[in-house]
């Protein structure tokens, strides 16, 4: 999956959620959350994503460079 690749709504939440999974230093699983509402968040586990969104969440994952400091 290139960078500049047309993402659908739910590629491009694999891909925020790996970036987020890169810059908080936690362990990489890819999963997609349904919702930006914590009331009603459900999170797509690995097993239910599509290949494409897989490959978004580890794009995002790769291509993330910052790394948040809790010092």
């Amino acid at each position: 999956m290139k960078a500049n690749y047309a993402m659908t709504t739910r590629e491009r939440k694999a891909y925020d959620r790996g970036s987020a999974t890169r810059y908080y230093g936690r362990t990489p699983r890819p999963h997609i959350w349904t919702s930006n509402d914590p009331q009603a968040l459900q999170v797509v586990p690995l097993e239910d994503m599509t290949e494409a969104e897989v490959q978004a969440f580890w794009l995002g994952y790769e291509q993330e460079t910052d790394r948040k400091d809790y010092g």
